[in-house]
């Protein structure tokens, strides 16, 4: 016993402070690799194994899926009107801009079919032109009229520092419903 005291105590003057804390240090890690990591690789590898598994089956539709009910899904899609209603969808977000008193430039319009559900994906960008909070007022009103549309982003853009108009663009993507 004394002979391994001895030993440690002569390593520990070879080794000096910084010695004795790289071991420490050497020894905490395998402790923790082994106690913490090397399993959750294991855990890691045994959800690819899962993944690649599934891969190879068909993914099933909304509809198959036991999880929901035709009435629930039914309901889902009955609260978006039909693609057909665009003019009038778009209508309210011109009447928002108007309310507010905001210049609308030229914009983007863009359709987008959903490839899994039944929604088509109205995009547009509208740059608009006019005050902080009028752009603000007119964000905020249109998403309480339309409640299908949702903001993607805004940008807003000052010619000058104390010019109080500002110009913004505002990209909305509006949700309908595909025709039946």
């Amino acid at each position: 016993m004394k002979q391994l005291q001895a030993s440690v105590n002569r390593l520990a003057e070879i080794l000096g402070m910084p010695g004795i804390l790289g071991l420490a240090l050497i020894v905490f890690s395998s402790g923790f690799y082994f106690s913490t990591y090397s399993p959750e690789q294991l855990r890691l590898e045994e959800l690819r194994l899962d993944l690649t598994r599934r891969d190879g089956k068909n993914p099933r539709t909304l509809e198959e899926d036991p999880g929901y009910s035709r009435e629930a899904l039914g309901a889902f899609y009955g609260f978006f009107p039909p693609s057909n209603h665009i003019a009038d969808q778009m209508r309210k977000v011109y009447g928002a801009a108007g309310r507010q008193g905001l210049r609308l430039e030229r914009g983007e319009y863009r359709a987008v079919k959903d490839s899994v559900g039944k929604l088509v994906r109205y995009q547009a960008t509208l740059p608009l032109k006019g005050t902080y909070p009028q752009v603000r007022k007119f964000v905020a009103s249109v998403l309480v009229e339309v409640p299908n549309l949702s903001l993607e982003s805004i940008q807003f853009e000052r010619q000058r520092v104390g010019d109080p108009t500002v110009e913004a663009k505002v990209k909305l993507v509006l949700y309908l419903g595909q025709r039946s």
